[in-house]
């Protein structure tokens, strides 16, 4: 079955099913059981372009995603990633939390490098994890300090909330590997587009760090994969629903504003080592995609 639409952030994809919530910023915190009611509900599939995390405390369902079915029990711990095509379905009221955050709420306020320290937002596919109740009540605590910050009114609580994130994730890196949480990717498509992920990142990490000349194109990802661009292409398309340029595209501004946020590197600087011998030609393309110039950006 196909999506019926991507969307881009929480708030979005809520009041498309009719359910209204508050978001200030690319990332979110809030009680499950605020959010979806107290009666049984099916989503329809979709996909997203947010990263989102789940804890379940009580209730029962499950969710898919891609051709992967899960059970979602009490003490359930799951994320989803952007691009694939997913739903859930409640069978008896949820509690618990749901997390949001964008990729580029994380680069932006995260001075590391994201594709090293939380290789799992980008390479595997992660079934749910039934947590032991050590483990469920150290990720409950922290969804209590974050629910609490996020409600606050403190002028710093985008940073503080940013912070707290960081945090989160080394700790789900740590129960990833008390858990061996994998599962295989069984046919071709899902094979192709996790190359596709893995090789994106590699590039961009190289080109930010100055090791690589060149943003990999179409051709050069088929050529990896000794597949035709179209079909590379197409199948990136179906896949995920968004292009090869889309991805591409979305990770550069991201690059852009990290480096805008954590470097004191000139926009031409930052254009230079985003291969762009233009600064004019990467500041439309920044605008164009922000809605900012990128001095602007840096200065809001």
């Amino acid at each position: 079955m196909k999506a019926q639409k991507i969307y881009h952030s929480i708030s979005e994809f809520f009041k498309s099913i009719n359910l209204e919530i508050e978001q200030d910023f690319d990332f979110t915190i809030h009680s499950l059981d605020r959010l979806h009611g107290d009666e049984a509900m099916a989503s329809p599939f979709f996909r997203t372009n947010y990263v989102a995390f789940l804890l379940i405390e009580s209730g029962k369902g499950h969710y898919t995603i891609d051709e992967h079915w899960f059970e979602l029990k009490p003490k359930s711990f799951y994320f989803t990633l952007p691009g694939h095509l997913k739903s859930f379905t409640i069978e008896e009221n949820w509690k618990g939390y749901m997390l949001t955050f964008s990729f580029e709420f994380l680069k932006a306020n995260y001075p590391g490098s994201i594709e090293q320290d939380f290789p799992f937002l980008f390479k595997e596919t992660v079934p749910v994890m039934y947590l032991e109740d050590n483990y469920y009540e150290r990720i409950k605590r922290q969804c209590e300090v974050f629910i609490q910050e996020y409600n606050g009114n403190s002028v710093y609580k985008k940073r503080i909330v940013a912070n707290q994130l960081v945090t989160f994730l080394f700790q789900t890196k740590e129960l990833l590997l008390s858990h061996q949480a994998t599962i295989s990717l069984e046919n071709r498509p899902a094979e192709i587009v996790k190359s596709f992920q893995v090789s994106l990142n590699t590039n961009m990490l190289k080109i930010v760090k100055g090791d690589a000349e060149f943003i990999w194109n179409v051709q050069d990802y088929a050529n990896q994969l000794t597949i035709h661009p179209n079909y590379f292409s197409n199948v990136i398309k179906s896949q995920t629903g968004k292009t090869v340029k889309q991805w591409i595209d979305e990770r550069i501004i991201s690059e852009a504003k990290s480096l805008l946020n954590n470097t004191d590197m000139s926009v031409a600087q930052i254009a230079y080592r985003l291969t762009y011998d233009d600064t004019s030609n990467f500041s439309r393309f920044f605008k164009k995609k922000t809605g900012f110039t990128p001095a602007k950006y840096r200065n809001a």
